[in-house]
């Protein structure tokens, strides 16, 4: 089964989207295999709320959402949930909000106590924090000194990368490597953080 997601490109432009009344062309994309879904959606604006109509195929669907900040990730959500039907079929049709409520960058206590570990030892990581693509992690202990060596990516085709050289104490330095990694998911997901 192919479930259709909406990407980062689509999901900033929805949000300068939701503010006008047009029509626009919009793709959906599947994971894994990048199956392409397109779609066509048209916004009219009201000063309280917008009334939104999607286009997938030859179905029509519309909803009317309250004008906030977060519109454009409950439009999304709905768009998701017109791709891929309803979650439970048994269900009344109801809007889940799964991008309002995520939290991009939430790691486990677990997955900060593997990061510290590997502040003090050295070698790589990988981090599921709930984005399409884990964060991989790879620190190198430099020698005697109590300095490490840090790369952080996210993405394959166009990875988003930091790379740094930091000194310090063990919790020095764990601080600086849990900042890296909330400023790597704060890059994979601008629309979402900017909401």
């Amino acid at each position: 089964m192919n479930l259709f997601k909406i990407d980062n490109r689509t999901l900033r432009l929805l949000s300068a989207q939701v503010n006008l009344s047009e029509t626009f062309n919009h793709l959906l994309r599947s994971t894994p295999r990048r199956h392409v879904l397109p779609f066509r959606l048209h916004v009219d604006r009201a000063p309280a709320r917008t009334t939104f109509t999607v286009e997938i195929g030859c179905e029509r669907h519309s909803v009317v959402l309250q004008n906030d900040k977060k519109t454009h990730l409950k439009l999304a959500d709905f768009i998701e949930e017109i791709a891929n039907g309803p979650a439970l079929v048994s269900a009344p049709l109801k809007l889940q909000v799964r991008h309002a409520s995520r939290q991009f960058g939430c790691f486990t206590s677990e997955q900060l106590q593997q990061v510290f570990e590997l502040v003090c030892t050295g070698g790589t990581l990988t981090l599921e924090a709930g984005f399409d693509l884990p964060i991989h992690l790879a620190i190198h202990r430099n020698g005697l000194r109590s300095s490490i060596t840090v790369i952080v990516s996210i993405g394959v085709k166009q990875p988003r990368t930091q790379c740094f050289t930091a000194r310090g104490s063990a919790v020095e330095l764990y601080e600086k490597v849990a900042n890296a990694l909330l400023r790597i998911a704060d890059a994979a997901t601008p629309a979402a953080h900017a909401a």
